[in-house]
């Protein structure tokens, strides 16, 4: 299939029949055929386009490869930054479902939602269907803890954890039990970025005092990728405000985030104290014995069994997150089922090579970036004598990643960040390591700036 990229339109389907265009010339033939070719066009308003896939394993590999690539090309289109919903096309939703108009964009959302908010939820992340280990045992616990009926044994939970851990599918578990539980409870679970765009459109348009209304009066209020809303300080102040008035009503809240509340950065003060002031779960990455649990999981109702050195093989390689390990196992399913061939070693090792040959070493630039991008800090302050006590820490930072994550030496690291002596950067990492060692918060911090910096 050949498409090329026409002109902006306001008919929706030549909008996306043009970003289909884009997203082949991007990725090229063989992948668009793969993950594209039998997508289609259910909805699109001006904060929501609503895809329809052919099946759960493609939904799963657009979600995690290529959703940035579409907002990105839609927005490019139309000037709108829409959510992205992937429906899988056994639900209900038809081809033709979509609506051709002139003028502003404005079309229908889809329907079957009964989020109060109307961020669709995915009915699928159930706490019952969790996969539990020691990487996540107790943030497990503080999600059944707050969603269980009656009086509760904290009303403020923060979960926390590096990308792709499962953070998502706790908070949707909690929304779909208390859902499922009585309908005439009000709640909402919605990532952060849509809250802001929300708050955005309602100030832009008057219509504050009904975001208000709607956000304060909820029982539960769950949001997800809180760090969204670091250095955004209007929508911090909105945000402080919806979370005292839900707290002194005791409603439930329940955050989630990339990061412990006190490493968030650009966030204000009384709003870090907020999220801290509950419960705090961390959620690491999964060991062996739990990646297996969630990769036979994940495949137990597939029509082609995963023989488990398959699945060893994937855990191996792809052992970074579980979003990683399930996007490995799509793949596999995916070329599998169009190729009509039985799964086996050989196959996922073709098909997966290209992914765990081609990551990137990190390099001394790479680990600078992520640091001083989270400190807020500069690259000179990195580079001079400065030796007050933030960037100096900084700096430690920056060299104690610089030995774990490469294959430099001390002379080295300490030549490129400001041509410091060997034995500065050996002092450095001593002092890191003396640091995580006494303070489990800033071990965890530290880990998961080893993670973002793995992922450059």
């Amino acid at each position: 299939m050949n498409r090329s990229i026409a002109k902006k339109s306001t008919d929706i389907t030549d909008i996306w029949e043009d970003a289909l265009g884009a997203i082949e010339t991007k990725i090229g033939i063989r992948q668009f055929n793969l993950w594209f070719k039998n997508t289609h066009l259910i909805s699109f308003d001006n904060e929501s386009l609503s895809i329809g896939v052919p099946n759960q394993f493609v939904q799963a590999k657009i979600r995690e490869s290529y959703e940035p690539l579409i907002k990105d090309l839609i927005k490019g289109l139309t000037k709108i930054n829409p959510s992205i919903d992937l429906h899988v096309a056994n639900n209900g939703h038809s081809k033709n479902k979509s609506k051709i108009v002139t003028g502003n964009i404005k079309f229908e959302k889809p329907s079957n939602n009964n989020n109060d908010n109307g961020f669709i939820s995915n009915k699928k992340l159930l706490l019952e269907n969790y996969v539990v280990g020691g990487c996540n045992r107790l943030a497990y616990a503080t999600a059944l803890e707050i969603s269980k009926p009656g009086s509760v044994a904290f009303n403020t939970l923060f979960i926390h954890g590096s990308i792709g851990v499962g953070k998502t599918h706790l908070l949707q578990g909690i929304w779909n039990r208390l859902k499922s539980g009585s309908s005439s409870v009000s709640a909402v679970y919605m990532p952060a970025e849509n809250w802001t765009n929300e708050f955005v459109y309602a100030l832009k348009g008057g219509r504050l005092e009904s975001f208000r209304k709607k956000y304060r009066n909820v029982d539960i209020f769950l949001v997800d990728d809180v760090h969204f809303l670091a250095n955004k300080n209007g929508v911090q102040e909105e945000f402080l405000h919806t979370f005292n008035t839900l707290h002194s009503l005791s409603k439930r809240i329940v955050f989630a985030s990339d990061a412990h509340p006190r490493f968030m950065s650009q966030l204000k003060e009384s709003l870090v104290s907020r999220f801290m002031s509950g419960m705090i779960a961390k959620i690491e990455p999964p060991g062996f014995n739990t990646s297996m649990q969630i990769l036979r999981s994940k495949t137990e109702d597939s029509r082609k069994k995963i023989p488990d050195n398959v699945l060893e093989f994937i855990s191996e390689k792809f052992n970074d997150s579980v979003r990683s390990m399930e996007s490995a196992v799509t793949t596999v399913m995916a070329y599998a089922n169009m190729s009509k061939v039985k799964i086996d070693l050989k196959l996922a090792t073709e098909t997966l090579s290209e992914l765990y040959n081609n990551k990137k070493s990190i390099t001394l630039k790479d680990i600078e970036g992520v640091v001083i991008s989270h400190y807020n800090v500069s690259r000179s302050d990195i580079h001079s004598g400065n030796k007050s006590k933030n960037i100096a820490l900084t700096r430690q930072i920056c060299m104690y990643l610089a030995k774990v994550l490469t294959e430099s030496s001390y002379q080295e690291i300490g030549k490129y960040f400001g041509n410091k002596r060997h034995t500065t950067v050996i002092f450095a990492i001593k002092k890191i390591k003396e640091k995580s060692k006494s303070s489990a918060e800033f071990q965890s911090h530290i880990e998961n700036l080893i993670r973002m910096a793995k992922k450059q």
